[in-house]
């Protein structure tokens, strides 16, 4: 054994006889050791399969029930689909007949399709039905009148399929009973699909009744508004509803799942035997109280609680392998690891310290090349004769070669410059004999990519030994892009104050073109107001005392010719009173404040003086805008005065103010029953001088709506229109909120 060698063992081995007691007594104790340990190890195991069972139980558990969830989920909007189906069925056809129904109902086939469902009925608001669809129904209605509260009357008028249990609840006024009806008013008001809570249908005629609940979807009148809950109340048709008994129902829901779970529905969020709509047991007769999960389900607006829990099967499954082949497994395993522990531990000390320090130097020398492969940075190692020996992954990505097409190459030949390759040369053979200027500082030079493009790098250069021999390690970073930024900076500073004066330039000519706008703007005010006025109003007075002179005599011809003088000149008039205005709103400065739209709309409506019988329904009540005053009441007249004008041919003329939301954005309306227009015409609408109709047709001067639009959009606003021929009109509008 060479000294060296001999360095690296334990020091023990200087003394033969504490050597032999140390070399028996260490394994002992390490087979001892991982003996202790073994049976810790096997004993925490076996702990942690029972907890990973009950961890994969509820897991699986979790699972079940969100499948469950949506199973009820999806089935329940089917049935809605199918309900809103009836609803529009109803509402395109009514009145309709019992044939008419079923014939609908029929195609359906509710029996396959959604299985449980009991029914598919409409039950009809009793004042709404004409004479023959009463004379349909069963003789004395049954209704509750002291437990209807406000709702109206109903009956069941129609209800599919006619079996011995449907037969039975025909003419029933479900609103007289307090569970339906809560669902029914809140179908109605909120235009929704609804379900009830837990409640005994009239279909159970049974002497072991179901539990049961119901879907309501509402009909509305369609000549009616149903934008509030007012409206909706008022125009309520009646109900396309389906019964449902909550045991048939929920067994086609969990028919497929499998039975080694207890599956129960209850009423509510409280789970109590009162609240119970539905129990599935497991094919055990027992279940393990304590694995259970809850879901809160919301469905049709109401909710309920899906409760499963795991019967010992689902627990016993969940275990990967028995416990007693994990004790016989842990111990044969504790034997053998004991057994290589103390083989292991009477290893020579020296032998192991040699291993560490190898490990530690591979390790050293591993991390040290990985780190200058991925460099950010070109990394290359040449040797004394120039000749590459390490060439990273950043160098192929700078200069375009290869590892295999450079390594052993002269450098030179790859990236210096021609005009540089006799000075690099020179500086390596001379390395040894001259003083060094550029070793361990960082210099700028060109260099050549493998397409013949050169670029500018930033390179240091440091020297070593590597088994007795010279190499240098370069370090480099392509700064050929910073350079470019550097002299496009330097250019852009250079000609920044000749851009700075011709943008100063530009601003001062738009400057003195809009004040000349203004001035020609204040000019053709002036000139409408004073100029175009005085020929009118001489015109007018001319044409007033020629018919003064004429007096009695005058022939029809000529009082029709001189009425027409008399009405051109006030439509004129009219014109250039609108044209001011639109001036103003163009000139004047905003002076904007919060208002209440709502209070502002009924001031226009009182100063506009609608005659009867058209009739103005405002609905604002909290509508606040900032805005200027003088202008949106200017706005708002011009929106009101053209509802009404375009709604006198109607015999019920009616006019909407109101609000609702366009695209996320609160937005205001003005809506009419009048002559509406054609909706390809509405880019037109809001011109100047642009008419959908004839002078004959509507009076006017074309700029009203041009004028809205003007104040509109200098609010930051906009407007829009919708409109059907014959459909009446409606306007929108958007101002900045409070």
């Amino acid at each position: 054994m060479s000294v060296p060698e001999w360095q690296f063992l334990p020091d023990s081995l200087d003394n033969p006889q504490e050597h032999r007691r140390t070399g028996w007594l260490l394994p002992g104790i390490v087979a001892l050791g991982i003996l202790t340990l073994g049976a810790g190890v096997t004993a925490a195991f076996v702990l942690s399969m029972e907890q990973a069972a009950m961890t994969l139980t509820r897991s699986t558990l979790e699972e079940r029930a969100t499948h469950s969830e949506h199973a009820i989920e999806e089935r329940l909007l089917a049935c809605e689909a199918v309900l809103r189906g009836g609803a529009g069925f109803v509402d395109n056809a009514w009145p309709i007949t019992e044939e008419e129904w079923q014939r609908f109902s029929r195609p359906l086939n509710l029996a396959k399709v959604l299985t449980g469902v009991q029914g598919f009925g409409f039950a009809a608001v009793v004042d709404k039905l004409v004479s023959w669809q009463l004379s349909s129904l069963p003789q004395g209605l049954w209704s509750n009148p002291a437990g209807r509260g406000d709702h109206p009357q109903t009956a069941i008028l129609y209800l599919e399929p006619q079996d011995v249990r449907n037969k039975h609840a025909l003419g029933f006024d479900m609103a007289s009973e307090a569970v339906r009806r809560a669902a029914m008013e809140r179908a109605r008001d909120e235009n929704v699909a609804a379900v009830s809570a837990k409640t005994t249908l009239v279909q159970e005629i049974d002497s072991t009744p179901q539990p049961g609940f119901l879907m309501y979807v509402p009909v509305y009148q369609r000549d009616l508004p149903v934008s509030t809950a007012a409206d909706r109340r008022n125009a309520l048709l009646g109900y396309v509803y389906s019964p449902f008994r909550a045991g048939d129902f929920m067994e086609s829901v969990f028919d497929a799942d499998p039975k080694d779970v207890e599956i129960e529905v209850y009423d509510g969020r409280q789970v109590r035997a009162a609240s119970l709509m539905y129990r599935r047991p497991p094919e055990e007769a027992a279940v393990a109280e304590s694995m259970f999960v809850l879901r809160y389900i919301v469905v049709g607006g109401h909710g309920w609680t899906l409760r499963l829990a795991a019967a010992p099967s689902m627990i016993r499954d969940s275990q990967w392998v028995p416990v007693w082949m994990v004790w016989v497994g842990g111990t044969l395993g504790t034997l053998l690891l004991s057994g290589l522990g103390y083989a292991m531990a009477r290893s020579r000390q020296a032998l192991r310290e040699r291993v560490l320090a190898d490990q530690r130097l591979l390790e050293q020398e591993r991390d040290a090349a990985t780190i200058l492969e991925n460099s950010l940075e070109v990394f290359i190692v040449i040797d004394e004769q120039d000749r590459i020996l390490e060439w990273n992954k950043q160098a192929v990505q700078t200069f375009g070669w290869s590892p295999g097409e450079v390594l052993g190459r002269p450098l030179a030949d790859v990236i210096v410059p021609e005009r540089l390759r006799e000075a690099h040369m020179e500086a390596v053979k001379t390395f040894h004999t001259r003083r060094h200027t550029v070793l361990g500082k960082r210099v700028e030079m060109p260099a050549l990519r493998k397409d013949g493009a050169e670029i500018v790098v930033a390179i240091s250069i440091a020297s070593t030994l590597r088994r007795g021999k010279t190499v240098f390690f370069a370090s480099m970073r392509d700064i050929t892009a910073r350079r470019q930024q550097e002299e496009e900076v330097r250019q852009l500073t250079a000609t920044l104050e000749l851009r700075v004066r011709e943008r100063t330039e530009e601003l001062e000519t738009a400057n003195r073109r809009l004040e000349v706008a203004y001035r020609d703007l204040e000019a053709f005010t002036r000139s409408v107001s004073h100029d175009l006025r005085a020929p009118l109003r001489a015109i007018k007075g001319y044409a007033s005392l020629l018919t003064e002179d004429l007096g009695q005599s005058v022939s029809v011809k000529t009082q029709r010719d001189l009425d027409s003088i008399l009405t051109t000149t006030r439509r004129m008039d009219a014109i250039i009173d609108h044209l001011l205005k639109l001036a103003s709103v163009s000139q004047r400065e905003l002076q904007t404040q919060e208002l209440q739209l709502g209070e502002l709309m009924r001031q226009v409506v009182a100063e506009v003086g609608p005659q009867p019988p058209t009739q103005i329904h405002v609905s604002l009540p909290a509508a606040c805008v900032r805005a200027d005053p003088g202008l949106l009441t200017l706005a708002l007249r011009n929106l009101i005065s053209n509802a009404i004008k375009f709604s006198q041919t109607r015999s019920r003329p009616e006019i909407w103010v109101g609000e609702t939301e366009v695209e996320g954005a609160r937005t205001y309306f003005v809506r009419d029953n009048g002559v509406g227009f054609d909706p390809r015409y509405s880019p037109r609408l809001f011109g100047a001088f642009q008419r959908l109709h004839s002078e004959k047709e509507f009076e006017g001067t074309g700029l009203g709506l041009t004028i809205v639009k003007s104040v509109m959009e200098k609010h930051g606003g906009r407007v829009w229109a919708e409109s059907q021929p014959g459909g009446g009109a409606t306007f929108y509008f958007c101002l900045p909120s409070c």
